[in-house]
């Protein structure tokens, strides 16, 4: 074991607060708006916290990590094309504006006023099912973060993953939006003393001149050149660019500008959150890059292993164990559990609320905010279990990152990519659209079960490679909705534009 009482100690006062304010804000939901989007009542600074912490998750934290052990310093230029991303959105308000100005609960409610009630339908289901993939490698990734930093046997990891699932179902299902909006606001702060103390600790143990011979040794040049690295290259760059335009609408996140005040809140949420982001992927990269030069030279430990080959995954909690002082482990712990709380919770509210609003409201339209409220929180155990089994059947081909990354590619490439259509280009209709999200929702399924699996020859595994497969599904959709479109404009004439009957309030 790692801990001492102090450490101990700091876990048990953080989950103590976070649980109790939970439970205390269970006479705030009035409805379902409250419940779902925590009354739209968010204002900037808020806003930022919450958005912050939700998606500085400790998932967040380990594909991050791993990713520059993998890559080195060529990871960087994830976090800089996320920022390009962020000012973007911040700039012009692409998407989000529009959005909010409808008032929906989710993206999908869109494609009902744009497109009709099965592209609603068929919209929410790709959302969901990239939605759940996505998020399915949260426990596995937290519980294995946990195990190496308390100093648990390896055995112990499907018992961590069931805690962890329970720990965040209890404050979820009671609380909705209102108590994950408080609780990441603590979350966050948390979060971002521990993560910049770390980081100090992290490179001064082994040394930032030992750091860059480590990468230089271990990678060459494309340690410190995205364009020629051996994991990246120019391909997974080109594959990054192309979803510039959409960077932050994954769901959860998308539902913080939702729940804001006004459009305009929303857009300055994403203009200020951008320096955020990049220090959530450039610090925790920084952590796996020091871990890479901690096992590479005179380690106390030696580095875990997984099925004879080093577990690349564990490698920064099994390094930050050896190194943080007592109460620093405590604190980061504590932290840690406060960042998968602030993701956990959000990602099964939100894909909970995209079944309930967008799959099973459209065929049974008469449900009361009581039972809709009792639907979401029995979706939320269903999906929280499911999360359970996937985490622990389901092993990635490639980096943590770029399993979340070609699922998201899923959501963005077919969703958000119609979406923009639906917002911007007055000729987008019903059968284009039903073929861009046919095809780029099917498209990444062919890398998440069959890359790595040993089904297809060699000389055919490129064709199923997340790069490869991630570019031609930005380009595929792009391509159906146009041309789909345009030839079916005198069969299918686009619709107008329904907007929700909404009273009161911006």
């Amino acid at each position: 074991m790692n801990f001492i009482w102090i450490d101990w100690a700091m876990i048990i006062a953080f989950l103590a607060l976070t649980t109790g304010i939970a439970f205390l804000t269970r006479r705030l939901i009035s409805d379902y708006d409250s419940f779902l989007l925590a009354g739209r009542s968010l204002k900037l600074f808020l806003g930022m916290a919450t958005m912050g912490a939700t998606e500085l998750g400790l998932v967040t934290l380990m594909y991050f990590s791993e990713q520059g052990y993998k890559s080195g310093f060529s990871a960087f230029i994830i976090g800089v094309i996320a920022l390009l991303g962020f000012v973007f959105i911040g700039k012009t308000g692409f998407i989000i504006k529009g959005l909010r100005d409808l008032r929906v609960h989710t993206i999908a409610e869109f494609f009902g006023m744009r497109y009709g009630r099965s592209t609603q339908i068929l919209a929410a289901i790709i959302t969901f099912a990239a939605g759940l993939m996505n998020m399915g490698l949260f426990l596995v990734l937290g519980a294995k973060f946990l195990l190496y930093m308390v100093g648990l046997p390896p055995q112990m990891l499907p018992y961590l993953m069931v805690g962890l699932l329970f720990l965040v179902l209890a404050y979820t299902v009671v609380g909705g939006m209102v108590s994950v909006v408080l609780t990441d606001y603590i979350q966050f702060l948390i979060l971002f003393t521990s993560v910049v103390f770390t980081t100090y600790f992290a490179i001064t143990h082994v040394g930032y001149d030992t750091v860059l011979k480590v990468v230089e040794h271990e990678y060459g040049i494309g340690g410190f050149d995205p364009f020629v690295s051996n994991d990246l290259g120019w391909l997974f760059i080109v594959w990054l660019i192309f979803g510039i335009p959409f960077t932050g609408m994954w769901p959860p996140a998308l539902s913080r500008a939702l729940s804001t005040v006004d459009s305009e809140t929303s857009r300055k949420l994403y203009g200020f959150i951008g320096l955020s982001f990049l220090g959530r992927a450039l610090m925790p990269m920084m952590w796996g890059i020091c871990a890479l030069a901690y096992f590479a030279g005179d380690s106390a430990i030696p580095i875990p292993m997984i099925d004879g080959a080093p577990d690349t995954a564990a490698a920064m909690p099994a390094y930050l164990a050896q190194i943080l002082p007592a109460g620093m482990r405590g604190l980061v712990v504590a932290a840690a559990l406060a960042a998968l709380m602030s993701t956990f919770d959000s990602y099964l509210l939100c894909w909970s609320s995209i079944l309930v609003n967008d799959i099973i409201l459209p065929l049974r339209p008469d449900l009361k905010d009581r039972q809709k409220i009792k639907l979401t929180r029995f979706a939320v155990v269903g999906c929280g279990l499911f999360v359970l089994g996937w985490g622990y059947l389901y092993s990635p081909p490639e980096t943590f990152f770029r399993f979340m990354a070609i699922t998201g590619t899923m959501y963005s490439a077919s969703v958000l990519l119609t979406t923009a259509a639906g917002l911007y280009w007055k000729k987008a209709n019903t059968p284009g659209t039903l073929a861009s999200l046919m095809i780029a929702g099917l498209l990444p399924l062919s890398t998440i079960f069959l890359d790595g699996s040993g089904i297809l020859p060699v000389e055919y595994e490129w064709m199923v490679q997340d790069k490869v497969v991630g570019i031609a599904t930005f380009v595929a959709s792009l391509l159906f909705i146009v041309v789909g479109s345009l030839l079916t404009q005198k069969s299918h004439p686009p619709r107008e534009l329904l907007r929700p009957a909404h009273t009161g309030g911006s």
